[in-house]
């Protein structure tokens, strides 16, 4: 029988004879076009270059890892590493003739970009602070990384209607926006046993749809199974003429919730019935593989007393661990953006004082676990000197993006530059950024949502419309409140009226203000957005925005 290893690796070889072939012109571009999407290659605007996703399940790196992807980027990409918002890691600028060399040295260290892209199970996502939480049931981590291996190679995979996307949840704020994925894990113990709650038929997208309870509880050691049985579902009633039709949630919509969770019930029941004693028996061997890492010193307290920015520092960007003397540190990224020789100085960074692990966030950030509280001095003094020591992880100013019209060809604005634009005015708010506290502002340079601008507290989408003069011009339109989590979950709300870029920092400026403001005590900004009605909001941002439209 075929080690995992070697199917990769044979799937490697077949997949660059393919390369080959195309290069030698027997294959046309539309044939190769499903061949470079599987492995994650796509095309950029100017349609000679390609920019490479590369997966990394729940965003979990080792320093060997990090260092050759900066390698990499360094070789072939221009020295620069974009964090996505589903925990992959982007190169841009890539040749074809260095896409195989790529490969196989990403091969070497344990990472296959297959499904990155194309009508597949797509980089499973999870919770960056997994593992480290005071309150979580368990780590989900291992699982992911299981559930990873079993549909890399799985015969529906990359034949499915469309892209699918999984997600495990472990922390309150929800940072994997389980409720718009196609599955949802979140973990929960029941008498002493570990077991998923499961959702399922979430989406972004020009119609967002929030995923819908389909078993309660399920046990982890049936993870597999439930899995499986989902994504059968998917292939046999997704829809295969149209794909703006083609997602689970078109499912859902098409045959209703009660049949939904009716079909997903027979078909686990029957997978059980074929195949599960199997499943449980593979899932088991996947988690014994999994390389459970130490960290390399011993626990420590942090300084008695921090000042200046080292203080706000501490406050903002780290995270108190469940084991004792241990913390993790988020590394802000400007737009998620860093280059080959920051990232191979964090990887040193975490071999030097954490675990030889790094983290990729859905909010395009770097997280370092297993860092002593006697050495935090230490790791901000070095990110300070790579320009990577921003205080402030997660406010108003660590805005996140996608490509948008500088990479992408379906963009319609340039959201990173709108990014860029809000990070530099909002950083002169002042007290503002404090109170606030922890805020997402989410952009999107389309309707397709990879900025996820659906489920931030503010969330801009892209457009070009004609002004007055004939000239087009960007604007964005805007939500408001959004919630995440297992329970009550729901999108933003639409503010009224499209606003000229030009307007758009100062309309979130004046709606964090009111925010402020107003709010009561600790209430978060989804429960104010409720409270006080979007009419109120409208209000507001009309009256910061002239050229509302």
């Amino acid at each position: 029988m075929r080690t995992r290893q070697q199917m990769r690796e044979q799937a490697l070889e077949a997949h660059a004879s393919r390369i080959e072939r195309y290069q030698r012109g027997e294959l046309s571009d539309d044939e190769f076009r499903p061949i470079r999407l599987s492995y994650g290659l796509y095309y950029q605007l100017d349609h000679t270059s390609h920019m490479q996703r590369i997966k990394l399940p729940a965003g979990v790196l080792t320093a060997e890892q990090a260092e050759a992807i900066a390698d990499i980027a360094e070789d072939y990409a221009r020295g620069v590493l974009h964090v996505t918002t589903r925990q992959d890691i982007q190169l841009h600028w890539v040749a074809l003739e260095n896409v195989v060399p790529m490969y196989r040295r990403l091969h070497a260290v344990g990472i296959s970009t297959r499904g990155a892209c194309a009508d597949s199970i797509r980089n499973i996502t999870g919770c960056f602070h997994s593992g480290l939480l005071k309150d979580e049931p368990f780590d989900i981590v291992p699982y992911v990384f299981a559930l990873n291996e079993y549909f890399l190679f799985h015969p529906l995979n990359i034949t499915l209607p469309r892209k699918f996307k999984i997600s495990f949840s472990s922390c309150a704020y929800d940072c994997v926006q389980g409720p718009v994925n196609d599955i949802a894990f979140y973990p929960r113990v029941q008498e002493g046993r570990p077991g998923f709650l499961v959702l399922a038929g979430g989406g972004l997208g020009a119609q967002p749809f929030l995923a819908k309870r389909v078993a309660e509880f399920v046990p982890a050691e049936d993870l597999l199974a439930i899995a499986e049985a989902i994504v059968r579902v998917q292939h046999r009633l997704g829809e295969r003429k149209n794909r703006k039709k083609a997602r689970m949630k078109y499912v859902v919509q098409r045959i209703g919730v009660e049949n939904f969770r009716r079909e997903i019930a027979d078909t686990y029941s029957r997978v059980q019935s074929a195949l599960g004693e199997q499943l449980r028996a593979e899932l088991a061997d996947l988690l014994a593989a999994y390389p459970q890492r130490k960290p390399y010193h011993p626990p420590a307290e942090p300084p008695r007393r921090a000042e200046g920015e080292f203080a706000r520092w501490l406050r903002t960007n780290v995270f108190v661990q469940k084991q004792g003397g241990y913390f993790g540190v988020t590394v802000q990224l400007p737009l998620g953006d860093l280059t080959s020789d920051q990232m191979r100085r964090l990887a040193a960074l975490s071999r030097e004082h954490g675990a030889g692990e790094l983290r990729t966030s859905n909010d395009q950030n770097l997280f370092l676990p297993w860092i002593p509280g006697d050495r935090l001095e230490k790791v901000w003094r070095s990110l300070v000197e790579i320009e990577l020591g921003a205080p402030d992880a997660l406010h108003i100013t660590d805005v996140v993006s996608c490509p948008g019209a500088d990479y992408c060809s379906l963009a319609v604005s340039r959201s990173m530059g709108m990014a860029e634009v809000l990070r530099q005015e909002l950083a002169g708010a002042g007290s503002l950024i404090d109170e606030l506290g922890v805020f997402r502002i989410r952009i999107s340079g389309c309707p397709n949502a990879c900025g996820q601008h659906h489920v931030g507290d503010i969330g801009l989408t892209g457009m070009s419309l004609q002004d007055a003069d004939g000239q087009h011009r960007p604007y964005y339109s805007m939500l408001v409140g959004a919630r995440l989590g297992e329970d009550d979950a729901m999108v933003g709300k639409r503010v009224a009226g499209r606003f000229p870029a030009a307007e758009v920092p100062n309309v979130v400026r004046v709606i964090a203000d009111l925010y402020r403001r107003e709010r009561l005590q600790a209430e978060g900004f989804a429960d104010f957005v409720a409270r006080v009605g979007v009419e109120k909001i409208n209000e507001v941002a009309r009256s910061a925005a002239p050229g509302v439209r």
